[in-house]
């Protein structure tokens, strides 16, 4: 034990008043183990020090300060199960200096072989990060593995590059972490490239780019050929054929493949069944899909292609029932559940809404609402939205207050829709020192 750390809790035993006795009856340790760790021939483990720090009754982590030391060990080399196990605690507990610490001594390694060690260091705790729902507190750790590794081909390297994807797939960084995902996919581990595969294919879904939707599921699917993996590649695969030609009887088809994997499949293949019929024009299935969505917790992600249905049937008053019906639950679409999905489908239901508004003359309402969807589609990259926004905008046109028209000229004046600004990932990593 390092002199400061062992001078800190013999200072607290003799305010208590206890002897090495006394520590090992409360604290649990074994009293041989206390005896060599007090006679420096045992390394103190992080769980003995969280056991001692709770006999002293002091909060959790009140030694942490004296511990950056006893990680090392006696050739002054980080030791793996202590550094990992006390670089963990620092993070979740908000222990930053001690954090930063560590985090300098194995970046700024010289020997390129203990550097790289290190860095298995380093993902081992961003993996449990990530693991643990933890992922914002993984990425900068993901961060320091993408701007320190050496080895192009390391499947550690593809894997930090797709974490950090998934970490920012909602943000306006998802481009530029992508572009790097791909480029190293073939080095992924098997499971990990199976979970790029459906992540990336989500990706596109969101942005409705149904080529690579296609594309991917079709990676993904190669891949797998029974459970939730391959039943989603073909979901997405059939949700792609339904925007890029193919047959409703081809989407019919791939949707009763993916019906038959389990229970739970079989209910959302029966409910993409109706928004099939819906998808190819048959509009008549409306009332139907919407009898289904009654009985199901997720409501909310067929409502939009129904009041959509009901907007191009003219059936006006039934998309106005819809639309006070089932208000608490397009209220809801924003905050809680799947995030990512919920977004997707909180922008489909604004635009089958302003569809309505404008339907229905309220305006210049829908006509704002159409504008709004158009930008933020732009910022998602969603092209084909962005487009229908605007060709719908363009049908009622003599309608715009001359802010509606100034907002279209901006919005046509975007070089590419979803243009992500450039941005370093380097001030993430950053932060940790």
């Amino acid at each position: 034990m390092n002199a400061a750390l062992f001078q800190e809790i013999q200072d607290f035993m003799k305010e208590a008043g206890w002897r090495k006795i006394d520590l090992a009856q409360r604290s649990g340790i074994h009293m041989s183990d206390i005896s060599r760790i007090f006679n420096h021939k045992q390394p103190l483990s992080l769980k003995h020090m969280d056991a001692i720090t709770n006999a002293l009754g002091l909060v959790e982590g009140f030694l942490y300060p004296f511990y950056v030391e006893e990680c090392f060990n006696e050739h002054k080399l980080l030791d793996k199960r202590r550094s990992v196990q006390f670089l963990y605690k620092c993070i979740t507990l908000g222990y930053e200096n001690q954090k930063r610490d560590l985090l300098l001594t194995m970046v700024a390694e010289t020997s390129h072989s203990v550097r790289t060690t290190y860095l298995t260091y380093i993902f081992s705790v961003a993996e449990k990060l990530f693991k643990a729902n933890k992922e914002e507190k993984a990425l900068p750790l993901y961060e320091l593995i993408v701007e320190n590794e050496s080895n192009d081909f390391s499947e550690q390297l593809a894997t930090s590059y797709f974490r950090r994807f998934y970490i920012v797939r909602l943000t306006e960084n998802a481009q530029m972490a992508l572009t790097h995902v791909l480029e190293h996919l073939m080095c992924l581990p098997r499971e990990v490239r199976m979970e790029a595969y459906l992540w990336i294919t989500a990706y596109y879904y969101r942005r409705e780019q149904w080529k690579e939707v296609l594309y991917y599921a079709e990676r993904l699917e190669s891949m797998v050929k029974e459970g939730e993996y391959y039943a989603r590649a073909l979901m997405y695969r059939s949700f792609a054929l339904a925007r890029l030609g193919g047959s409703l009887e081809e989407v019919l088809a791939v949707t009763a493949k993916y019906a038959l994997v389990n229970e739970y499949f079989a209910e959302i293949a029966a409910g993409n069944r109706f928004a099939a019929y819906l998808d190819f024009g048959y509009l008549e299935y409306a009332d139907e899909y919407l009898t289904w969505l009654e009985e199901r917790e997720d409501t909310y992600v067929g409502l939009p292609k129904v009041l959509e249905a009901f907007v191009h049937l003219n059936r006006l008053e039934d998309a106005n029932r819809l639309l006070d019906w089932y208000k608490h639950i397009i209220d809801d679409l924003a905050v809680g559940g799947e995030q990512w999905l919920k977004e997707k489908v909180h922008l489909d239901f604004r635009y089958a809404h302003a569809l309505y508004q404008c339907e229905t003359l309220s305006l210049p309402e829908g006509l704002d609402e159409l504008l709004n969807v158009a930008n933020k589609a732009n910022q998602i990259g969603n092209v084909e939205r962005f487009k229908k926004c605007l060709l719908v905008y363009w049908k009622y046109r003599h309608h715009a207050t001359p802010d509606q028209k100034n907002k279209y000229i901006q919005l046509l004046s975007l070089k590419e829709c979803g243009e992500i600004p450039s941005r370093s990932y380097a001030g993430d990593a950053a932060n940790l020192f």
